[in-house]
């Protein structure tokens, strides 16, 4: 999901980079209309409920013109023609943090321990 792959397909060049969508106008606005926002929700809700991984939600919103990105430690939802940040996942009902615990967040592997600092971890003993 916070993979560099991830980043690249969000990336728009050419003549798609220069569309418009009826959401690219909440870049505008401090914040969007109760009507955007209801369609938005009643859009997008059955996607968030029904995925069961990140995949599974990623493919969802990308079928309806739409990626997350985490910044500023939420996830943001975006338009995916003209990369405007939307909204929150919480603003639709699905706070990040419930998102992380349902579909376990994406944590960096450890590297396991050198030899040698296993064979010096004993000898200090």
């Amino acid at each position: 999901m916070y993979s560099k792959d991830f980043e690249r397909e969000t990336q728009t060049t050419g003549d798609s980079a220069m569309q418009q969508t009826a959401w690219s106008s909440a870049s505008d606005q401090d914040r969007m209309d109760t009507e955007m926002a209801i369609q938005l929700r009643i859009m997008l809700t059955p996607d968030f409920q029904r995925a069961k991984t990140w995949s599974e939600l990623r493919s969802g919103l990308q079928d309806k013109g739409f990626y997350m990105k985490r910044t500023k430690g939420h996830m943001h939802l975006f338009d995916a023609q003209s990369h405007v940040k939307i909204c929150t996942c919480g603003f639709l009902g699905f706070p990040s943090s419930d998102l992380e615990q349902r579909f376990k967040r994406v944590r960096p592997v450890r590297k396991a321990p050198t030899r040698l600092a296993a064979e010096l971890a004993p000898a200090q003993h």
